[in-house]
């Protein structure tokens, strides 16, 4: 690990105790946390290859990431999405940084926007055969500009992207070259600094390592954007969808901490259950009656302190940024 944090490079990582499994892999990851920002990094010194934390166990196939109800539930809560960020920004330009499914810029282009997705190469395959977005790839990310003029859009979305990057500060100073001075950023991401993660941070749902390289504290992000030349206009509450589950979930991880996400493998499907243990599914069911109630009241504590799970902000980029600044002097 290196000795600065790698977001905001002003104190050094302090070693910490906590261990994660991935719920996929069965892989443990040790935790890093900043003081100064308060931020975490995931130690991936021992990674193994993408396909053992991505590929199909963990997007599914190109009909859906869960079973056909919660499919349905999960494309509808994207285009519910994609209305506010219409009514709220009514952009003419829009780049997302990994689109996934779609949902979200398929429905803004029925408004008449002009879409367009920035993915890795190692996406699933049907991810870039997306026939109905105009989908970029970048091999290195963080060694390469990305493939856009200066000035060119008037909206990018990092809908809980940002936390996978293996380099968030660089992705951010692409997004203000790219994007139209004045213009805005939106930014969704889990926060570890939320009630439920603060609860039990490695059975929190959320953490998902090790496929979240960092995990964002609501102000270290805000200084993240800050250093990059945005100017802060809102931070709000995330999906409401995302931070009940995340609640839910974190509880019922409680009762089998070396089995995690268990009956989120049941939303997934018939195939995805036979990747967990059905003694921790088992358990996880059987103490409903416990985590449901417990976690509906942690979802309200959270909005009563604002203090959620997961955060939204939105951002615009300074007509002036740190960039400029530094070159004009």
């Amino acid at each position: 690990m290196s000795s600065l944090c790698p977001l905001c490079h002003q104190h050094a990582l302090k070693d910490s105790p906590v261990i994660s499994v991935d719920y996929i892999s069965g892989h443990p990851f040790k935790l890093y946390q900043c003081i100064h920002c308060r931020s975490w990094t995931t130690d991936t010194a021992n990674l193994g290859s993408p396909e053992q934390y991505y590929g199909p166990a963990y997007y599914n196939s190109a009909k859906g990431k869960f079973s056909r109800l919660f499919e349905k539930i999960f494309a509808w809560n994207h285009r519910r999405n994609a209305h506010k960020i219409y009514r709220t920004f009514h952009p003419e330009k829009v780049l997302e940084i990994g689109c996934g499914r779609a949902y979200l810029l398929k429905e803004l282009k029925k408004k008449g926007i002009e879409v367009h997705c920035l993915e890795s190469d190692e996406a699933a395959e049907w991810i870039l055969l997306n026939k109905e977005i105009k989908i970029s790839t970048l091999t290195e990310e963080k060694e390469r500009q990305w493939p856009y003029e200066d000035n060119d859009f008037d909206l990018v979305i990092f809908w809980h992207v940002l936390e996978h990057l293996d380099d968030p500060v660089a992705a951010l100073r692409e997004t203000a070259r790219i994007l139209i001075p004045g213009q805005h950023l939106c930014v969704s991401v889990p926060n570890i600094t939320s009630l439920q993660a603060r609860m039990h941070i490695s059975t929190w749902f959320h953490l998902d390592v090790p496929r979240h390289c960092f995990h964002f504290s609501r102000s270290g992000l805000v200084d993240l954007l800050e250093k990059q030349g945005f100017e802060i206009t809102k931070i709000e509450s995330g999906d409401s969808i995302q931070n009940l589950y995340g609640w839910l979930q974190s509880l019922a991880n409680l009762f089998t901490p070396k089995c995690l996400n268990s009956m989120y493998c049941l939303l997934q499907g018939i195939t995805h259950i036979k990747r967990t243990s059905i003694m921790s599914l088992g358990v996880q069911i059987l103490t409903v009656p416990f985590w449901l109630p417990v976690g509906l009241l942690g979802f309200f504590l959270e909005k009563l302190c604002d203090q959620e799970g997961v955060i939204t902000v939105y951002a615009k980029k300074s007509y002036t940024t740190n960039t400029e600044k530094q070159t004009l002097l």
